[in-house]
């Protein structure tokens, strides 16, 4: 009896476009993919203070996972900009004009500058509902890249602890993380901004 085949959905032909396009930018897949893990666990475990729905996290998923690819455009920076674009000029099956623009400004702020409705004239032109989705958003990924700024797997986030003033990430590391909660920290003020709580990294193995 020949089996029939399950018809595939658009988040699989979504995931098939995004692996194309890591593909053709050379990025560096195992990063991307980690990344993406480590910022959706954030996603995950603070989903009581940022109350973003599960589409947003689709959308999270998308921009964690391109975040680099706009290293293939440069070689001397401003990569998130190049990321940002190639996002915008992307065919992304299901995903719409505004989700898109959504991923693309989340990818763009995962370096660099923070959202800024004074200097970004497209950060700016969101409706503020928007706004507020990619600041969350690109908050979580920046403190993802960050803790795997070397790019080797290193770290991983075991959870997170939500106080009053203070907003704790625990994690599990394979060898010493100084450099990965350095580089977090540093990229995590947006975080702090938007949980309202100081930033706390405790490694607990």
């Amino acid at each position: 009896m020949t089996k029939t085949l399950k018809p595939r959905g658009k988040t699989d032909v979504i995931f098939d476009v995004i692996n194309t396009l890591l593909g053709n930018s050379q990025s560096d897949v195992r990063h991307a993919k980690h990344v993406t893990e480590l910022t959706l666990a954030l996603f995950n475990r603070l989903a009581e203070i940022h109350q973003i729905d599960t589409r947003g996290r689709f959308l999270l998923e998308i921009a964690a996972m391109l975040h680099d690819i706009g290293w293939s455009r440069t070689t001397n920076g401003g990569h998130h900009k190049h990321s940002r674009d190639m996002i915008l000029e992307a065919d992304l099956p299901g995903v719409t004009d505004r989700e898109k623009t959504i991923c693309a400004l989340v990818a763009r702020y995962h370096n660099k500058a923070e959202p800024d409705t004074s200097r970004h004239k497209d950060y700016a032109s969101l409706k503020k509902k928007d706004r507020r989705i990619v600041s969350w958003l690109a908050a979580m990924l920046r403190v993802g890249d960050g803790l795997d700024c070397l790019h080797t797997n290193n770290v991983n986030i075991t959870g997170c602890k939500i106080d009053k003033k203070t907003l704790t990430i625990m994690l599990a590391a394979k060898k010493n993380c100084t450099m990965e909660i350095r580089c977090a920290r540093k990229k995590g003020a947006l975080l702090e901004q938007m949980a309202k709580r100081d930033l706390v990294f405790r490694q607990c193995s």
